[in-house]
């Protein structure tokens, strides 16, 4: 099974991967795990933007093949997959380092007109709002979102960010690659941004600027 789309987010980092018991061969990083309880075991790989992972059972080392399907649920399948996306998410968590776009935007609201992202609900740590200095009210609004919400056919969630915008220009802007109708929010004044490491970060920066003259009547 492919692991892809955590590259629209993370970068690999050698070292870590090295610490954490990946072996390199032939261009790849590879570690062999065993899932609990199961008698099976999994073998994740990593070659350039590419991560997979495949299931063996013990001992004989036959591929466990529903382990791909992903349309099959429930049962014993489902088990081990959830096994699987355990070690995966211990493997990004140790071997990854977060492709922060956010962070660069961050730094740069700041810096130029002096915000500091609030988190008006507590229990949505990743939800952060910008909010312009003398209205008080909001110019951007940072999200953790599954790509799902934006239409896009992906597993696991992405950071974008949603910024005010004159309405006759957002047919213009939308290109439902990285520039999407808000989620969540008026789709006629709004966008949703993907913060992807492909994002234009310095047309983004524009498009922040344009949104806290208009949201500050500028």
């Amino acid at each position: 099974m492919k692991y892809d789309h955590i590259f629209s987010q993370y970068v690999f980092v050698p070292d870590k991967a090295t610490d954490y018991g990946f072996a390199f061969d032939k261009g790849s990083y590879s570690i062999r795990k065993p899932l609990p309880e199961s008698g099976f075991y999994a073998v994740f790989r990593i070659r350039g933007d590419s991560f997979e992972a495949k299931v063996y059972e013990e001992p004989d080392g036959d591929e466990y093949l529903p382990f791909e399907v992903s349309v099959l649920s429930g049962g014993f399948a489902s088990t081990i997959r959830s096994y699987v996306d355990n070690v995966v998410d211990d493997v990004v968590k140790n071997c990854f380092a977060l492709a922060d776009v956010k962070a660069i935007l961050l730094a740069y609201v700041k810096e130029k007109y002096g915000t500091i992202p609030e988190a008006p609900w507590g229990y949505l740590e990743e939800y952060h709002t910008l909010n312009t200095a003398k209205r008080h009210k909001w110019y951007g609004l940072f999200m953790l979102i599954p790509y799902q919400y934006l239409g896009i056919e992906k597993e696991g969630k992405i950071n974008v960010l949603n910024l005010k915008v004159p309405p006759e220009n957002i047919p213009d802007i939308i290109d439902y690659i990285h520039y999407f109708p808000s989620y969540h929010m008026n789709k006629k004044y709004w966008i949703s941004i993907l913060l992807d490491r492909n994002a234009d970060i310095e047309q983004i920066k524009k498009l922040l600027d344009e949104s806290y003259a208009i949201v500050e009547g500028k």
